[in-house]
């Protein structure tokens, strides 16, 4: 269970509106109802006749993307249903801002890869963190994201309280909304919210309320470092949420921290505070992401997740969103 810092992630993330962030010190509705519950994907080829393109294992309604975009000015980002957060607000450091800039593209070993920095000078104002959601329109089915968390900073000083994530959320419409659905996998390198060291946390939200605050979750957390490229998978069916990493169950939850209403799908990497490291010496890390994938009403295992995406990138498909 997290202090009532989590909150502050919470409550700003579900700013859907907001918009997503380096800064140059630092670079120098809920499920229509009679919904169907998710089933398992078909492990047959696709009998149509089709090619590969299109005969996948996995058919219906799916989203992958490959995150291959010039920068954060890229058109096709927004085209593709992405806002990057910008301008000021929690979670994290207050006074700290969020800036668009602070997200880039490029390729590495053949695959487009998307970074996300964060960093601080030891200021509030000179605290920069990433953001980017996609639109919120995701529920039961199977989420997945390819993800390299980081131990150590790219510059300046280590030990600061940093969040990497990947995760879900939707907006909460007033204090302890039962509706409110929120998903998470968060690292936390170097501890943080009472944690003393690495440690990884699957999150699953049934509600909270800010003022007064009271949080209604389940987690589940191993602490240990897990820096490095990792298979993260979320699957989601009317009964219980699975959280995967590398093929390995990491956690299980059930009732009544199900997910009630359609999320947004998330990435975020920030500060929970400036008490990690002494003095003002600038100091960034980097979370990076390879791909983001979503099937919908299935709950595929990670090696069909493997195989969906192994096929996108066979066909070059670097995007499809039929969601």
């Amino acid at each position: 269970m997290r202090t009532s810092a989590v909150s502050l992630r919470t409550k700003a993330a579900v700013a859907l509106a907001a918009t997503g962030l380096i800064c140059t010190a630092l670079a120098a509705v809920p499920q229509a109802a009679g919904a169907e519950t998710p089933h398992r994907a078909d492990t047959l080829s696709d009998p149509s006749g089709r090619t590969p393109a299109v005969a996948r294992r996995v058919t219906g309604p799916q989203l992958f993307d490959d995150f291959n975009y010039v920068n954060y000015t890229d058109p096709s980002l927004t085209q593709h249903g992405w806002t990057l957060r910008s301008g000021q607000g929690g979670p994290g450091v207050a006074g700290a801002t969020w800036k668009p800039q602070n997200i880039t593209f490029a390729t590495e070993s053949g695959n487009s890869i998307m970074t996300l920095r964060s960093g601080t000078n030891g200021t509030a104002a000179g605290t920069e963190q990433a953001e980017i959601h996609n639109e919120r329109k995701f529920l039961y089915g199977t989420y997945a994201a390819r993800v390299r968390f980081s131990d150590f900073p790219v510059l300046g000083p280590d030990g600061d309280h940093m969040v990497q994530t990947f995760f879900t959320i939707s907006p909460l419409n007033y204090p302890l909304d039962p509706d409110y659905s929120e998903l998470d996998f968060e690292y936390l390198p170097n501890g943080g919210w009472g944690i003393p060291s690495s440690a990884l946390l699957a999150t699953s939200w049934e509600t909270y309320s800010e003022n007064p605050p009271q949080e209604v979750n389940v987690s589940t957390q191993e602490r240990a470092s897990f820096a490095g490229w990792h298979n993260l998978v979320i699957t989601v069916d009317s009964t219980s949420v699975t959280y995967y990493i590398d093929g390995r169950l990491f956690a299980a939850h059930s009732d009544p921290y199900v997910p009630e209403s359609s999320m947004a799908i998330h990435f975020n990497h920030w500060l929970i505070d400036l008490l990690g490291v002494n003095g003002r010496k600038s100091r960034a890390y980097e979370e990076r992401v390879d791909y983001v994938y979503f099937a919908q009403d299935q709950v595929l295992t990670p090696a069909q997740v493997q195989t969906a995406v192994d096929n996108y990138r066979a066909l070059d498909v670097t995007f499809e969103d039929t969601v």
